[in-house]
């Protein structure tokens, strides 16, 4: 069985935080403090509670960052954190080797608590996202030679359950709070590839569409809505139809890309080649941002807020926006060109990376004034 560990409360780092308004929006931009000996660092997630994770690179393998929402810096431990959901668990996964035997391990962190959840005999473990439940969906190998994911579990319940899956090339992407599991099978030479969605321990197929590339799914919500895409297409299943919502255009990667609405948000290429950052509302036709491409959607909330990026002024500097009720806000760097959003809550706050004057890269919280209601 896996083992369970408490650890002493990690290193918390508070520094003086630096923040400034975005000019021309009612934006506040924070520098999220490092740990001693890491200068950059960056952001994967934020949940509803505020509190944000990342990874800080520098002397030695890179090491977690839980971020509070009063603005400490929680050194959680070696590894790379991947995802938090809202009730402060963070899934890490950390390397514990760059060449053979591949060894790669997922632990599960929260304030300050420890859990190893690594298949026994695994080596190469793959594990991306956690759900309201503290439920991990992921595949693993047993071979100490290679690092092909051969077999599939889903640590629920304090043990793993395994699900009925097996080939060299298999991938769990996305998981829902009600505990439904979605991924792709790529076989090693020939055989079918497909999509799948897993309840409780049973699995089958999704809807296929043409094509001869792997299906890479992106997110399902409760709903039980499902988005990804394939072959240069954007796709969305619901019950046991698919529809391609665009024949040339991407889903964004990661579990924003979908919301509890059904909206969902990516890129399309318009007809003169250039990336537009798109939204496909539930139920409604798609609709291309006013923003100027290069661009992309990123994340989009429950409330329907749509994060993303444009790199129109210089093709290596992608600079953050935000798009609600129809109006785009630049949401401003720490004074470099580069600011990178990766995700948001419903409460009007988004995280991602922005440089600094000095071409330093550091983690960023961006907070947008937001009157309306929570519902």
């Amino acid at each position: 069985m896996p083992r369970s560990l408490l650890v002493p409360l990690a290193l918390a780092v508070v520094l003086p935080l630096v923040t400034a308004p975005a000019a021309g929006a009612d934006v506040l931009i924070t520098e999220l403090p490092g740990l001693p000996g890491y200068p950059t660092h960056r952001t994967v997630g934020v949940n509803d509670l505020g509190q944000v994770i990342g990874t800080a690179y520098g002397n030695g393998p890179p090491r977690g960052v839980h971020w509070t929402p009063g603005g400490a810096a929680v050194d959680v431990g070696a590894g790379n954190p991947r995802a938090i959901n809202q009730r402060g668990q963070v899934l890490i996964v950390e390397a514990k080797s760059s060449t053979g035997p591949y060894v790669n391990q997922p632990r599960i962190w929260q304030a300050g608590a420890v859990v190893d959840i690594t298949p026994r005999g695994a080596g190469w473990v793959g594990a991306e996202v956690i759900n309201a439940a503290g439920e991990v969906p992921m595949t693993y190998s047993t071979s100490s030679s290679g690092y092909h994911q051969e077999r599939a579990a889903v640590w629920r319940g304090g043990r793993h359950e395994t699900l009925p899956l097996s080939e060299p090339h298999l991938f769990v992407d996305a998981v829902n709070d009600a505990g439904v599991v979605v991924g792709s099978k790529l076989p090693m030479f020939a055989g079918d590839r497909y999509a799948f969605r897993c309840g409780g321990t049973t699995c089958t197929r999704l809807a296929t569409t043409p094509g001869t590339d792997t299906y890479q799914l992106s997110a399902i919500n409760e709903a039980g809505v499902v988005v990804g895409n394939k072959d240069g297409q954007a796709l969305r299943w619901e019950g046991d139809a698919v529809t391609v919502l665009s024949p040339d255009g991407r889903v964004a990667n990661g579990p924003q890309a979908l919301n509890e609405r059904g909206d969902v948000v990516g890129v399309t290429t318009d007809a003169s080649g250039v990336r537009r950052a798109t939204l496909w509302p539930g139920g409604g036709k798609p609709v291309v941002l006013d923003v100027p491409g290069p661009a992309e959607a990123v994340a989009v909330n429950d409330r329907g807020d749509v994060l993303g990026w444009s790199s129109a002024d210089d093709p290596d500097a992608p600079r953050a926006f935000l798009w609600r009720d129809g109006k785009r806000t630049w949401l401003g760097s720490l004074g470099g060109a580069h600011s990178l959003p990766v995700a948001l809550n419903n409460r009007g706050v988004a995280v991602g990376e922005s440089t600094t004057a000095d071409g330093v890269l550091k983690a960023v919280k961006w907070t947008v004034a937001d009157e309306r209601p929570l519902r």
